[in-house]
């Protein structure tokens, strides 16, 4: 009897991993380049792996570095014995990342972690408006979070509910008080008030001290992205208005600082002609910062990217390389300011990508 239970057990274990699918691994690697005596040498500096889920959305994220000091890629087994010198694995665990979904296939959080598991750096929360687009981005430390911010009710489920919000009103419906809460903490705490004419005002507002950034999103009436805003504790960092053409690509990018003054601009142009995209960047003052021109392919995608400085010298070049199904497969980086002795461009750089 206990042998058909285990054998039931195990064809629903089977049946159940069969039908959430194993999880795609897609492996990134950063090679540094340098020449020497003519030679060219080829570093692994970074890896990044990268699972999805049978739904094709992020599971985790790990970046690892490769070029750590040499007294940590080397050991001694035995410190009397200097012939007992190994070489060590050579890889250091940089960061992190995890990602949790709604039942609609939303992101609604994700947490960077250090070199541990116990190293949890921040977690970001997303909230989104009813017809889906995204509406704001919280990001706290938790353990920095006000002790007196948790929140102790029982109701609460910070793994299935990961966000919320209560209000509080008056005997007169007006309101009176609003909380937002994410992973069981009060983060931001509004009370409001009525002034002599009976309009509602914001009396107080509280954040919390682990807030390291919020980002909120608004939109314009044909659902395009108009502005997007970075605050910390209700004050501004910095901000971008968008504004499109009548076909509804980006025209201009315009960024401001924390005062709210104009920073940059981004202008894009396009040239479906000849398949090239255009990124102009101008200071606050119109003046060109750089210029950033990508050549796509049949299928709209970029193969080539320079940039250009501000009198037109080209400072850098890449070209993106595509493997059978479309799937990007590497990056090359050249310096553009230091041609070989034979005149060709200096390869920096090499990003691959591999897919499981």
């Amino acid at each position: 009897m206990k042998k058909i239970i285990n054998k039931i057990l195990c064809f629903i274990l089977i049946q159940f991993v069969l039908l959430i699918g194993r999880p795609n691994t897609k492996v990134i690697k950063s090679y540094s380049i340098t020449q020497n005596f003519g030679t060219e040498i080829r570093e692994l500096s970074h890896s990044t792996v990268v699972r999805y889920n049978s739904k094709n959305q992020l599971l985790d994220s790990t970046l690892y570095i490769h070029n750590i000091p040499l007294s940590k890629k080397y050991s001694y087994i035995d410190y009397k014995d200097r012939r007992s010198l190994q070489k060590l694995e050579g890889v250091e665990r940089l960061m992190h990342f995890t990602y949790e979904y709604s039942l609609e296939g939303n992101l609604v959080s994700r947490e960077l972690y250090g070199s541990s598991n116990d190293s949890l750096k921040w977690v970001e929360f997303y909230k989104y408006y009813s017809n889906g687009n995204l509406w704001k981005v919280i990001r706290f430390d938790p353990s920095k979070v006000n002790a007196s911010n948790k929140l102790e009710s029982l109701l609460i489920d910070n793994h299935n509910m990961p966000w919320g919000e209560s209000f509080d009103y008056s005997d007169n419906g007006k309101i009176k008080e609003h909380k937002e809460f994410y992973g069981g903490f009060v983060i931001e705490h509004t009370i409001y008030d009525t002034d002599s004419s009976g309009a509602i005002i914001i009396k107080e507002e509280n954040y919390d001290p682990s807030i390291m950034r919020k980002t909120t999103y608004s939109y314009d009436d044909n659902g395009n992205i108009s502005e997007i805003i970075n605050s910390r504790r209700g004050y501004s960092v910095g901000s971008k208005k968008y504004q499109y053409y009548d076909e509804g690509r980006v025209n201009k990018i315009i960024h401001f600082d924390i005062n709210g003054n104009l920073e940059k601009t981004v202008t894009k142009l396009y040239e479906d002609d000849i398949s090239r995209e255009t990124k102009i960047i101008t200071d606050s003052t119109k003046k060109l910062i750089r210029r950033i021109e990508s050549r796509k392919n049949s299928k709209n995608k970029p193969i080539i990217q320079a940039t250009f400085d501000n009198k037109s010298r080209l400072l850098q070049k890449k070209t993106i390389g595509y493997d059978k199904v479309g799937r990007l497969s590497r990056i090359h980086d050249y310096d553009m300011l230091k041609p070989s002795e034979g005149g060709k461009p200096i390869l920096i750089n090499i990003i691959t990508y591999e897919y499981d």
